[in-house]
C-alpha cells in the first residue's frame, strides 16, 4: 500500500490527522497531494484535507490566495454538513487573517444566496455567518441587503438576515446598532417563528450589551404575545437577561 493512498485513508477514517500535517508541513510533495484530495468524492477525505491546510495556511499565507476561489467552488458543491461547516470556517479564517481577499467574494456570495437553489442558499448562510463573526466590517457591502430581507415577505430571509446580524454582533455592538429598529418591529410580525426569532436575536444581541439589556428586558417584559411558542421564548430570554443584570449589578 503506498503512501499516498495511506494519506487519503487515514483521512477517510480521521485518523493519524497530526502525522499528516507535520509532514505536509515538510513535504511539498503531500502538501500538493492534499489540496488535490479537496476534490475527493468522500466528504470526510475533504474536510479533515482542508483542516490541515488551514493550519498550514497561517505559517503559509501565499497558500490563501489560490484556497478562494476552491473554497468557494466547494461550497457551491459540498452536499456534507460538516464540510460545509468546515469550509465555512476556512471563509472566517480567510476573513480574519486575509480580508482583501475576500471583500470582493462577499457580494458573489451574496449573489449565490439569492438566486442559488435551496443547497445553495444554506451552504453560502454558513459561509456569509462564518465571516459576519470574523471581520464584520467585510459585510457593509451588503448592509442594506440585510436591511431589505428583514422587511421581506419571505420568511426564510428574515431568519437568515437575523443569523447574520447576531454573528456580526458578536464582534461589537456598533455593527448591529443600525439594524436594531427593523428587529424590533419583527416583534410584531404575523410569522410567530419570525417573532420568536427576533426574541431570540435580540436576547443574544443584549447578552453582549449592557445598555441594549435594560431596554431588552423592559422590552420584552411589555410583550404581550397570543403565541405559547413566543411567550415560551419570551421567558426563556427573560431569565436569561435578568440572571445576567444581577450578576452585573452585584
Amino acid at each position: 500500500m503506498d503512501e499516498e493512498f495511506d494519506i487519503r485513508e487515514a483521512l477517510a477514517n480521521g485518523e493519524h490527522l497530526e502525522k499528516i500535517l507535520i509532514m505536509a508541513k515538510y513535504d511539498e510533495e503531500i502538501l500538493k497531494k492534499l489540496i488535490e484530495l479537496l476534490d475527493d468524492d468522500l466528504w470526510t477525505v475533504a474536510k479533515n484535507a482542508l483542516s490541515i491546510i488551514m493550519i498550514i495556511a497561517r505559517s503559509k499565507e501565499e497558500l490563501y490566495k489560490p484556497l478562494v476561489k476552491k473554497l468557494f467552488a466547494l461550497l457551491k458543491k459540498s452536499e456534507a454538513v460538516p464540510l460545509t461547516q468546515e469550509i465555512a470556517r476556512a471563509f472566517g479564517q480567510l476573513a480574519k487573517e486575509k480580508p482583501e481577499l475576500i471583500r470582493s467574494m462577499i457580494p458573489v456570495l451574496f449573489a449565490n444566496y439569492r438566486i442559488g437553489d435551496e443547497k445553495t442558499r444554506i451552504n453560502v448562510s454558513y459561509a456569509l455567518e462564518e465571516i459576519a463573526k470574523a471581520n464584520p466590517m467585510l459585510m457593509s457591502t451588503i448592509a442594506k441587503d440585510f436591511i431589505n430581507m428583514l422587511s421581506s415577505k419571505r420568511r426564510e430571509e428574515k431568519l437568515v438576515a437575523l443569523s447574520f446580524i447576531e454573528a456580526m454582533g458578536e464582534n461589537g455592538f456598533r455593527y448591529v446598532n443600525p439594524f436594531l429598529p427593523r428587529i424590533i418591529s419583527l416583534l410584531h410580525d404575523e410569522d410567530e417563528i419570525v417573532r420568536a426569532s427576533a426574541v431570540e436575536a435580540l436576547v443574544h444581541l443584549a447578552t453582549l450589551n449592557d445598555k441594549l439589556r435594560k431596554v431588552i428586558i423592559k422590552r420584552l417584559e411589555e410583550m404581550d404575545d397570543q403565541s405559547y411558542l413566543v411567550n415560551k421564548v419570551i421567558k426563556e430570554g427573560l431569565s436569561r437577561l435578568l440572571l445576567l443584570e444581577s450578576h452585573s449589578s452585584s
